[in-house]
């Protein structure tokens, strides 16, 4: 048997703790240029170069962005399986655990309140709309949708939209919003998955755990069904107030108002995945607008936003997650 070729862990998201780790294990069974996933049991992480966002199911490795993990003699199916420290992949990789740190995202800061959302909310209004991806379904809640150019996903994505701000402020009980938006949209993690998996996050960060739990018990059989595994990993790490550190970042200046934060944080989030970032944002704001209760149903956003001069051009250079 070749003795495989060791990399060092250096960074492990807050799911893909030891405890998890230890004794399990799987299969690789998605690979990438950048990324591969592999589970264990059934935990499911996503091992990425050193610059891989931090995020619960992520593991950072020190291997360079030029690498090619098709180049690493890595097959889809190879056999993962785990001890204490060191997770072996295959026949020729071994991924080592020791002195690794652990992410976990930053707790909310105390002090928030309606009055400071409302300005961090008038803040992301004040960016600049052109750098908002067209695709997906951050422009339908983040432009003026006077200038809206309609996309199948929007069109279809809009009423249950509304739909889910009336049942978040209690004004229905039809949960039939939820059967449009999972699955919405093409990618690895589809609009509409990284949408509600923006709002549980954010419905958690605001002591709103409940409403949460109640969209998950809606969105874990459809999305079992659906049968994305990776999008289903993510959403039940949303599920329990966990995402990318960009995204709470983001969550964090909202609710303070911190304009400068805010910035960077949705520079941060336009590098992951092809519009995964955009379209969690685009929940966690729908989110935080229905616990304002300032989602009004029959009237538009009064202010285009002005995105693109929040960060300069050179940043939306893409960094894809997958």
């Amino acid at each position: 048997m070749a003795h495989p070729n060791q990399i060092a862990i250096r960074q492990l998201g807050c799911r893909a703790t030891g405890v998890r780790l230890r004794g399990r294990t799987g299969q690789l069974f998605a690979l990438f240029q950048n990324s591969f996933y592999f589970n264990l049991d059934d935990a499911l992480f996503c091992v990425g170069h050193s610059g891989l966002n931090s995020g619960p199911l992520n593991i950072a490795t020190d291997v360079p962005k030029s690498v090619d993990w098709h180049q690493c003699g890595l097959r889809l199916g190879d056999r993962v399986w785990a001890t204490g420290d060191k997770i072996r992949i295959g026949q020729r990789l071994e991924l080592t655990i020791n002195q690794t740190e652990i992410w976990r995202p930053t707790t909310v800061d105390c002090g928030w309140s309606a009055t400071t959302l409302n300005a961090g909310l008038t803040a992301l209004s004040h960016f600049n709309e052109d750098d908002v991806p067209r695709d997906g379904l951050a422009r339908l809640v983040l432009s003026d949708w006077s200038s809206l150019a309609s996309n199948p996903v929007t069109d279809y994505a809009e009423p249950a939209i509304v739909d889910l701000c009336r049942w978040l402020r209690g004004h229905t009980n039809d949960t039939k919003w939820m059967n449009r938006l999972i699955g919405l949209g093409p990618g690895l993690t589809p609009s509409g998955d990284d949408f509600i998996g923006g709002a549980m996050i954010a419905l958690h960060a605001i002591g709103e755990a409940a409403s949460a739990n109640r969209m998950w018990n809606i969105a874990q059989p459809i999305s079992l069904a659906a049968g994305n595994r990776i999008s289903h990993a993510h959403l039940e790490a949303a599920a329990a107030g966990l995402g990318s550190a960009a995204l709470h970042n983001a969550i964090n200046a909202l609710l303070h108002a911190r304009q400068s934060e805010l910035k960077t944080a949705v520079r941060d989030l336009d590098r992951i995945g092809h519009m995964s970032g955009w379209d969690a944002l685009a929940g966690v704001v729908t989110a935080f607008r229905a616990h304002l209760a300032e989602y009004d149903l029959d009237r538009r956003l009064p202010t285009a936003p002005r995105l693109a001069q929040a960060f300069p051009r050179e940043f939306r250079a893409v960094d894809h997650r997958f």
